[in-house]
């Protein structure tokens, strides 16, 4: 047997270890984007909640957590994402858009609903209004909301923001919600 034959490779081989080095790298430099993304919005939101975040850290990081799940999807998605990453990846890299509405309505379909003034609505947190509304895919005329202890002027603030107002406000096991509707559609 020749030397030369025991390492002898293909052309195919060798377009096919250069493709699987490339996606390696494509996926590596995914994920540290991905993390540095997740670093600076949990940063922000524990910035942003201030010394609240410090007396119920858990139930925040718990919330933080859920919030960044539908933000990493829609990123992968190639919403939100800037334009230079985006030429970087490339448009084959993300998913559809379509899978992406599919997987958030799975997500709503997981939250807490009731029977309220003849119709079935959503309870939503206040941290998940936000959160879907920022990234407009919130598409409910009417739901209920629980406050989280925020004030009073800035849950209207952001609700007018959106085109939402506050109809009724109630309390369910001793805490308080609100009912809202899309402004015009009582």
């Amino acid at each position: 047997m020749n030397s030369e034959d025991v390492y002898k490779i293909t052309d195919e081989e060798i377009k096919t270890l250069v493709s699987n080095h490339k996606n390696l790298i494509v996926n590596k430099d995914w994920d540290m984007y991905l993390f540095t993304k997740k670093q600076n919005y949990i940063s922000d939101r524990r910035m942003n909640i201030g010394l609240e975040y410090e007396y119920n850290s858990q139930m925040w990081d718990s919330i933080f957590e859920r919030e960044w799940i539908v933000m990493e999807e829609r990123l992968s998605a190639g919403l939100g994402v800037e334009r230079d990453m985006l030429n970087k990846f490339g448009d084959g890299f993300f998913k559809s858009q379509d899978e992406l509405l599919a997987e958030v309505r799975e997500l709503t379909n997981q939250l807490e609903t009731m029977t309220y003034k003849d119709r079935q609505v959503t309870i939503y947190t206040y941290e998940d209004f936000n959160m879907l509304s920022n990234q407009g895919i919130f598409r409910d005329s009417h739901f209920i909301l629980d406050p989280q202890r925020k004030w009073k002027k800035k849950i209207v603030e952001l609700l007018a923001s959106y085109g939402y107002s506050i109809i009724e406000t109630f309390h369910i096991g001793g805490e308080k919600y609100v009912f809202v509707s899309k402004e015009g559609q009582e």
